[in-house]
């Protein structure tokens, strides 16, 4: 195995372990279209309706959302070049009893003043003078020189009941990154000056994770508890991300595979019924596409599905076709759960060999990683 490809298989148990049991997170990079922002919205909300009981709650995080991607849709500069710095990026994270929203755009130099004073003037008010504020900018339609952006920052102040957290990083003498961060409680109570530190962590936390997602060329990460209602939405952004061509349907029916093994075989708790903890990533360069997906495992099974991997992984192309056609006709005999049928079809979609690890994680789970890719044509 490729130094590098086991680089990238360590990276997936690395993301996947930075959030906790019970938290989720999900992250998107690239550009932002007023359709994908529907289908980012879609995913965020099933998790949503799952994790926070109180509809008021719901309703408050659920605008933020919104209010953000409106405001990276409507606000990122349009570039010249492709570079992956560049993306936008959308994040919301649930930690512990918080939830933490993160939007992140390129602006031009010359408005990062006049944002930061905007930024600064919104954090500066109490809960009445935001209302105040709030009052004054629909009847004159000052504080923002670009439709909606101002009454957006005092509506995610207002319903966040916290300040904005945000920062501007330099890229060059023309551009700089905009973070914007919103920290929602799930209870309302005053904060102290451990969790004004936190809010400090949080977005040094997420840039640093959009430095390590820029460097890996990902675009979108999905870290949480994976169900069919999630799958949906991830496949219907992978969907109306990618044009139309054979390499989409390849990396389509490879990110079904993946998904459906997680959802079906990587339960880490019997009990559970509302999905299965792991991870999927999908990274792009300039020649292929890179499906990585991460899950627990019990270890009884660890030896076999390592022995199933590395047969598939030594056949070549007409030995591949001929065991997938004899699953297929063969299944009163043959159960395909049994003979890796999803890890041929990955295998004949990808032209690759399939890339694995195993780390044990006690004496009863491993982690289990799998990873593929497909050339761009």
């Amino acid at each position: 195995m490729r130094q590098t490809t086991k680089r990238s298989l360590k990276l997936t148990y690395d993301l996947f372990s930075r959030v906790k049991t019970g938290d989720f997170e999900y992250i998107y990079r690239g550009a932002f279209t007023q359709n994908l922002t529907r289908k980012i919205l879609s995913l965020a909300e099933s998790n949503l309706q799952r994790f926070v009981d109180k509809s008021s709650l719901q309703n408050r995080i659920y605008f933020i959302m919104v209010e953000g991607l409106q405001n990276v849709t409507r606000h990122q500069e349009p570039t010249n070049d492709s570079k992956s710095e560049h993306a936008g990026i959308f994040a919301i994270q649930k930690v512990e009893n918080r939830y933490i929203i993160t939007t992140g755009n390129t602006i031009v130099n010359t408005k990062v003043d006049s944002l930061k004073q905007r930024l600064e003037k919104v954090n500066n008010l109490d809960r009445e003078e935001l209302k105040k504020l709030h009052r004054e900018i629909l009847s004159t339609g000052e504080l923002s020189d670009k439709g909606g952006a101002g009454l957006g920052l005092i509506e995610m102040a207002r319903r966040s009941g916290n300040r904005l957290t945000f920062d501007f990083e330099y890229i060059d003498l023309y551009w700089s990154y905009f973070y914007l961060q919103t920290e929602i409680p799930s209870r309302t109570y005053a904060r102290d000056a451990a969790e004004e530190l936190e809010e400090s962590n949080a977005m040094r936390d997420i840039k640093h994770l959009n430095h390590i997602l820029d460097k890996k060329d990902i675009l979108l990460n999905f870290n949480g508890s994976f169900n069919q209602n999630n799958i949906l939405s991830l496949l219907s952004i992978i969907k109306g991300q990618m044009r139309v061509n054979k390499s989409a349907k390849k990396v389509y029916y490879i990110m079904v595979e993946m998904l459906q093994n997680i959802s079906k075989h990587g339960n880490f708790h019997e009990e559970n019924t509302d999905g299965n903890p792991g991870i999927f990533y999908l990274g792009q360069t300039e020649d292929e596409y890179v499906l990585t997906s991460g899950n627990y495992i019990p270890n009884e099974y660890v030896a076999d599905v390592k022995e199933r991997l590395d047969i598939i992984n030594d056949m070549d192309s007409n030995e591949l076709n001929e065991y997938f056609n004899k699953i297929l006709l063969d299944q009163n005999v043959i159960d395909p759960k049994k003979t890796g049928l999803g890890f041929v079809d990955m295998r004949l979609k990808s032209s690759r060999k399939i890339a694995y690890d195993f780390k044990e994680i006690d004496d009863k789970y491993s982690f289990f990683t799998l990873q593929t890719s497909v050339q761009i044509n």
